[in-house]
């Protein structure tokens, strides 16, 4: 956990510290009896809080890592942390405002507010956005319909006073460093004056927030499913955005990076576009493919034998590409990825288009069924991949005749090694299997 979440703590945690009694004097029965006494610190930030519910109520963010109702941040690094609160005019009301109370002496003092207006207070976060590790607050607002959302992004005075910076609508949004420069930077995927999609960078700079640089999107995609901080090619800092288009098959990724003061898609940025493109029909997202520290795009290549992609019983494996500024993307690596169930495995680079696969499933046993291909519709059976689960997962399990692979909590994999695979060039044994499966831990989406 970063030091800055540590330091971060919801107001349960900090009533039980301060009711906490002290000393090592043994209670009588009536001083047991007795309620503890919260600390003069509380009482004030309390007192100010019930100011405020005479005519509002409380309304925590709904998402996000900070989803208290009262949260205590140290926003200016003095080493006392202001307390931030969180209200809505009323049940039913669009209306949302954020207190900000500054600890003086013995009390808490309000500095100052924002407002929004929504359904609800979407999310918090409190990034340092300048080197010198200045902090400010960016607030997102949840919005009804077309995916759109608000955010409000401020900074503080002296005072403890928030001062807002920026407030648009946007679809997607990400805290991350793409400048360089040690602090948080804000990209936001929102819309143009055209109506069309535009990624915009934000820079704070001498106690502004400044455009640093803006980037078309893919115009195709028309839902953004998560944005995701990561690096490519020269261990370059980077944006993934993870996009659905309009027939919601498949993925496809728009890739923001930073360099030579302008803001680059990596998907589109090249007169070969093709080459550039990210859209594959299988929903699997970008990831570090061969734990190298950076992230790889997947491109789903048809295996042997299989002409139509977009036949129902086209079997697709996954080429993994290295994008970078310069050049064309690199492959690196090629597996099959079974999204349903959650597993991978490595396609070595010369089996890759000699290798075929099947698939056949009964209640609680499915399998992949991998061949090498002769071509004309030959195929030479190698190995199979099973997933039992249900009341089958413990047979299976127990079964020492199997390869067994991975176990969870709703499933066993294991593999059988067909009977007649010594006879390829592409045959390995029950240890060549093992090294070649993994689990998938990342989020994908079916």
């Amino acid at each position: 956990m970063h030091a800055f979440q540590k330091a971060m703590r919801s107001l349960p945690v900090l009533l039980a510290a301060l009711l906490a009694l002290s000393g090592c004097t043994i209670p009588s029965g009536d001083d047991l009896l007795a309620a503890p006494k919260p600390s003069k610190n509380y009482q004030t930030l309390q007192a100010e809080l019930e100011k405020i519910l005479t005519t509002k109520i409380y309304s925590a963010p709904v998402s996000g890592e900070n989803r208290s109702t009262i949260q205590l941040v140290d926003i200016d690094s003095d080493g006392t942390e202001e307390a931030i609160s969180f209200f809505r005019e009323s049940a039913n009301s669009n209306e949302f405002t954020v207190y900000v109370h500054k600890k003086k002496d013995d009390a808490y003092v309000l500095t100052g507010s924002v407002t929004g207006t929504g359904t609800a207070i979407q999310s918090v976060d409190y990034p340092v956005i300048s080197p010198d590790g200045r902090r400010g607050m960016v607030i997102a607002w949840k919005l009804t319909g077309d995916g759109l959302g608000a955010v409000t992004m401020c900074d503080f005075d002296a005072s403890g006073a928030p001062s807002v910076l920026l407030e648009t609508e946007y679809s997607a949004m990400e805290l991350t460093d793409l400048t360089g420069n040690g602090a948080k930077d804000l990209l936001l995927i929102g819309s143009d004056p055209t109506g069309k999609r535009v990624a915009r960078l934000y820079q704070y700079l001498n106690g502004e927030l400044l455009l640093a640089g803006e980037a078309a999107t893919n115009q195709e995609a028309v839902t953004i499913l998560r944005m995701s901080s990561g690096r490519v090619k020269g261990s370059l800092p980077a944006v993934f955005a993870e996009e659905k288009t309009e027939s919601g098959i498949g993925l496809m990724t728009d890739i923001f990076v930073y360099a030579d003061g302008t803001l680059h898609n990596l998907a589109l940025d090249s007169e070969d576009s093709t080459n550039r493109g990210t859209y594959r029909p299988i929903s699997v997202y970008a990831a570090d493919c061969n734990g190298d520290g950076e992230i790889e795009l997947p491109r789903a290549v048809l295996m042997a034998g299989y002409t139509d992609a977009a036949a129902s019983d086209a079997i697709f494996m996954v080429d993994w590409y290295s994008y970078g500024v310069e050049g064309q993307p690199e492959r690196v690596k090629t597996t099959y990825n079974n999204v349903s169930e959650e597993w991978s495995f490595v396609i070595d680079d010369a089996w890759h288009d000699q290798i075929t696969a099947t698939k056949s499933s009964d209640t609680g046993l499915s399998a992949v069924h991998f061949y090498q291909y002769l071509g004309e519709d030959r195929r030479l059976p190698l190995f199979s991949i099973y997933c039992a689960t249900g009341t089958l997962s413990d047979y299976y399990a127990s079964r020492s005749d199997l390869i067994q692979l991975a176990e969870t909590s709703r499933a066993v994999y294991f593999a059988r090694l067909d009977e007649g695979a010594s006879q390829s060039s592409m045959a390995i044994d029950a240890d060549g299997v093992r090294a070649r499966f993994s689990l998938v831990t990342q989020d994908w989406n079916n």
